[in-house]
């Protein structure tokens, strides 16, 4: 849902900013296809031995929690994005912009699957919002803590995300108005996303259980988005 949600957000901002729907929405699904499958393909040639000894189960595990995989397959996705974007001769601020509340849809909806599912829990917390899982599914894939009262965190980056989206399609739809340039737009979804992250990253209870290797790279995440949203900016 969320993936369909902006690919179809991404669309209709293209038409808004005189951009070919059609060469954005196939630049929306390259990313896509790559973003799913490349952090796999990472992991698999990293671990080369295990896969040949049980490449059904490299195959069909559920998610890529590696870091490094992440990283990589993130590297790729990129890649295979703006190779797509210079041979489709798409102006490149100007379609960053397209994709930016397409951007912000997609993971407000993509947290709201997090919640139901138990994936990136929260930390302990007392308040009168605090939820509790009893999913015993929830503990085996993602190992939340199951009765224990946490921080809906997934519902704190969902209600950012939202915001985040009426914000950039104000931007979109007062770009005169406002006299904005190319790639303020996604700028500000970065800069203003990633502050978010990083400020939501010391709710998450999935993070610190996962060690400082886990915390350390999502908060490099969010800093470097924080800094691409400000060199869009500049």
């Amino acid at each position: 849902m969320a993936i369909l949600a902006a690919l179809f957000s991404a669309r209709f901002t293209a038409r808004r900013l005189d951009l070919d729907p059609e060469k954005v929405w196939d630049l929306g699904i390259v990313g896509v296809l790559a973003a799913l499958f490349a952090p796999r393909l990472v992991l698999i040639f990293a671990n080369w031995k295990d896969f040949v000894a049980h490449p059904l189960w490299m195959i069909g595990v559920v998610g890529v929690r590696s870091p490094a995989a992440v990283a990589g397959g993130a590297a790729i996705a990129i890649a295979a994005a703006a190779v797509f974007l210079v041979f489709a001769r798409l102006p490149f601020r100007r379609t960053l912009d397209a994709l930016a509340p397409a951007f912000a849809l997609g993971a407000a909806i993509a947290s709201l699957g997090d919640f139901a599912g138990g994936s990136r829990f929260g930390t302990p917390s007392r308040l009168p919002w605090a939820v509790a899982y009893a999913n015993r599914l929830a503990s085996l894939w993602n190992g939340t803590p199951l009765g224990a009262p946490l921080h809906p965190t997934p519902i704190y980056a969902a209600l950012a995300q939202i915001g985040l989206f009426a914000l950039l399609a104000a931007m979109i739809a007062k770009r005169d108005d406002w006299q904005l340039r190319d790639g303020e737009t996604m700028g500000a979804w970065l800069f203003l996303g990633g502050a978010a992250s990083f400020c939501l990253n010391f709710l998450r209870g999935d993070l610190v259980s996962g060690g400082a290797a886990s915390f350390g790279f999502a908060q490099a995440l969010a800093v470097g988005m924080v800094l691409g949203g400000g060199v869009l900016w500049l």
